[in-house]
């Protein structure tokens, strides 16, 4: 196993990536999501689906910039 899958794997990586996405989400919120919606892997495919023109609620219909930021692991 390489020294990063074992680090993430261990307790202090679980601990690292948990402060990161709590500090992560609140910023991603600010600067780009609607008041109401925070990190919801629901809202994401919602609004994803609306983007594409699955569905015809114009208010979902766009895609957020977290939606490519998680997607892509950047």
């Amino acid at each position: 196993m390489s020294k990063t899958l074992s680090f993430f794997a261990s307790r202090w990586g679980i601990i690292f990536a948990g402060g990161f996405i709590g500090i992560l989400a609140p910023i991603l919120q600010k600067l780009g999501n609607p008041a109401n919606m925070g990190i919801c892997g629901a809202c994401m495919e919602r609004d994803i689906a609306g983007a594409l023109g699955l569905h015809r609620a114009d208010i979902v219909q766009y895609l957020r910039r977290k939606s490519w930021v998680l997607s892509s692991g950047r």
